[in-house]
């Protein structure tokens, strides 16, 4: 068994568009009124229309599944990211055994992180 996708639901696929495709640079496939498609090297992320935005919550301490975005250095992608809205939940990086990371929202509150592994 692999991973070959992942899936997120969203209200508004325009607005998902411009966030995905245009803040976080993801290169998008296919688009339809209902789905969006991105695709890199070896892997697919799905964007489905649903009616409603979600929750942050308990973020750390709820079940949940958080898309991960490694990047070569964390502290450029905050403020790039920031720079373009972005809202993340750590104002600093936060540090594990893997490396450094700093979780933040979509438009419609799926939390993702992104992540600079340890050297």
């Amino acid at each position: 068994m692999r991973l070959g996708r992942a899936l997120i639901f969203v209200p508004d696929i325009p607005r998902a568009k411009a966030f995905y495709r245009d803040v976080l640079g993801l290169s998008l496939r296919k688009e339809t009124e209902e789905q969006l498609v991105f695709t890199g090297s070896g892997w697919t992320l799905l964007a489905f229309r649903c009616d409603k935005s979600g929750s942050v919550g308990d973020y750390a301490n709820e079940p949940r599944s958080v898309l991960v975005f490694e990047v070569d250095s964390i502290e450029r992608a905050m403020r790039e990211l920031a720079g373009k809205g972005v809202e993340f939940l750590h104002a600093e990086p936060n540090r594990n055994e893997f490396g450094r990371y700093a979780a933040f929202t979509d438009p419609f509150k799926n939390v993702h992180e992104i992540f600079e592994p340890a050297a």
